[in-house]
């Protein structure tokens, strides 16, 4: 079986939902249907490691408020299919643990769709998402927002992430520039927590995996080539944390 909890403050909404649920396959399980943010609020703190939840298909603008209030400050046990009347969340959603964004009124086929895309990031079985109580999904891309669009980025070809100012910046194995949307580095650093990122400088964080060659610059202070070509410098405070690091 397929947990699932459904968040939608809309009884009818929840009804097509559950009734098209049930004819895309019957292993889908519905444990929980939450209405309100204070519901879902409760549910993530109190009972989602319980409910083993392999999904969540949710509403964005509910009926005390908006989702993503919660979504920001707590973590989401497995991927989010977002169903919404609105347009205007997508870069959100995507930041979250949304893996696809449907809007109303949508159709079987759409559906579908977006379950095609759950299962295939489920690998090797939806159940196994999960399997850790407590445990939360694995976000392996970035959303990026370009003039009106949204397009992702691999988590794994970033070789490093840059502050300017108020901007912070990815770089890929191109050396191509992507603009993210995290207001400093510390939150770009603290949502790439789960990956082999170190903070160099005051201003930089690397990837391991992108680390091509070491030489020192001066005292206490190294020269950093990555696969890109970008050479950056650790600072004297972090260059033995880093060295460590880096064993």
């Amino acid at each position: 079986m397929i947990n699932a909890v459904i968040i939608e403050d809309e009884p009818l909404a929840r009804s097509k939902l559950k009734r098209l649920l049930n004819q895309l396959d019957a292993s889908i399980r519905v444990v929980r249907e939450l209405e309100s943010v204070a519901q879902v609020r409760q549910w993530l703190t109190e009972q989602a490691s319980h409910d083993k939840v392999q999904v969540i298909f949710s509403d964005i603008q509910l009926n005390d408020g908006n989702v993503f209030e919660v979504y920001q400050q707590q973590p989401q046990p497995c991927p989010i299919i977002f169903i919404t009347a609105y347009d205007d969340f997508l870069l959100q959603a995507f930041e979250s643990q949304g893996i696809a964004y449907l809007l109303k009124p949508y159709n079987s086929q759409k559906l579908e769709q977006a379950w095609a895309k759950f299962c295939a990031l489920s690998v090797p079985k939806p159940t196994a998402v999960n399997a850790a109580a407590g445990a939360s999904y694995k976000q392996h891309r970035l959303a990026i927002k370009h003039h009106q669009q949204v397009y992702f980025l691999d988590i794994g070809e970033i070789t490093h992430v840059q502050a300017d100012g108020g901007l912070v910046m990815a770089f890929d194995r191109e050396a191509k520039r992507h603009f993210l949307s995290f207001s400093s580095l510390q939150a770009a650093e603290q949502a790439l927590a789960d990956y082999p990122f170190f903070r160099i400088n005051r201003s930089e964080l690397v990837q391991r995996e992108h680390v091509q060659s070491l030489q020192r610059y001066c005292k206490n202070t190294l020269t950093i080539t990555l696969t890109c070509g970008s050479q950056l410098k650790t600072s004297q405070s972090r260059t033995a944390a880093f060295n460590e690091w880096l064993r």
